[in-house]
């Protein structure tokens, strides 16, 4: 399956795109955002059980504008996964929360969470 995927992908079109960006470029132009349509019921299920994402902020409590990302993570269920930016730095913690205590809160700075929300990915992908 992987195989055909590939040549599918690769095969041009006589408008210069490849099956799979003709029809990602028809859903978007419907206001669909995937390339492929799924059947609901794994629709369905992927939602129900999809994590949530997030990142840890660190901005300085003065002026809290000033600001910058330390960190992603995954939220599910029972466990949370935290990775630093540069990769170097990882954890899991039961909580989002609970993932916060690695990062310094002072006088002068304190981290946060910030979810990644529908809206949030939605302004990723159209502003490209």
């Amino acid at each position: 399956m992987i195989g055909m995927a590939a040549t599918t992908a690769s095969a041009k079109s006589a408008g210069g795109l490849t099956e799979v960006q003709r029809v990602a470029a028809e859903r978007r132009a419907i206001g669909l955002l995937s390339p492929v349509a799924y059947d609901e019921a794994v629709a369905n299920m992927v939602m129900a059980s999809a994590p949530n994402l997030f990142a840890v902020v660190e901005y300085e409590v003065a002026a809290p504008e000033i600001a910058r990302v330390m960190g992603y993570g995954v939220s599910a269920g029972e466990w949370v996964h935290v990775v630093s930016v540069d990769g170097t730095a990882c954890g899991t913690f039961e909580t989002a929360d609970e993932a916060l205590k690695p990062y310094e809160t002072t006088n002068e700075v304190a981290a946060r969470i910030v979810w990644i929300t529908p809206d949030l990915v939605l302004q990723k992908l159209l502003v490209k």
